[in-house]
């Protein structure tokens, strides 16, 4: 019985990290926890320190995937150093200050602004800085759905 409980805990853990990735939420701490969760349950057999060690750091690299992509987006797109900044801090202050909607829209303003005010560009070039972000926000979230999901998988594969 304790057995089911776990794997339903761990199951629901996972699944809520998928979730709050979909909505642009660090959810990939949840799907960390239930690894952790199982590993300890298994007596870390299936699931050794070392591979969470590892875990942990891809965990840490997915958490910071959505700044790095988004200021790459802004950059493709003829963004300046000021641009890839705008969008970076554009993301947080947006997330703090508007949750989702806010960290879709704080890139793209941030950039538009930085491009315009600090690197002196004219609108439609800051404006395509601006939607590079847009898009590498669409990106980073793409790529940590799939580095849940293919955690998830790993995981599976480890203990069935």
């Amino acid at each position: 019985m304790l057995e089911i409980i776990i794997y339903i805990v761990v199951a629901i853990f996972a699944l809520t990290g998928l979730i709050l990735t979909i909505f642009n939420f660090p959810g990939i701490w949840f799907v960390y926890i239930s690894t952790v969760i199982l590993a300890f349950y298994t007596g870390f057999e299936e699931i050794s320190p070392l591979l969470l060690i590892i875990l942990f750091f891809v965990a840490i690299l997915s958490t910071f995937i959505d700044n790095i992509v988004t200021a790459l987006g802004a950059k493709k797109m003829g963004g300046s150093k000021w641009g890839m900044l705008g969008a970076i801090l554009g993301g947080i202050f947006g997330f703090i200050m508007g949750n989702f909607i806010g960290f879709i829209l704080g890139p793209l303003i941030g950039a538009i602004l930085f491009e315009l005010i600090f690197a002196h560009k004219d609108l439609n070039e800051s404006f395509k800085s601006g939607i590079g972000s847009l898009i590498g926000v669409f990106l980073s979230v793409f790529l940590k759905i799939v580095i849940n999901i293919s955690l998830i998988i790993f995981v599976l594969s480890k203990i069935l």
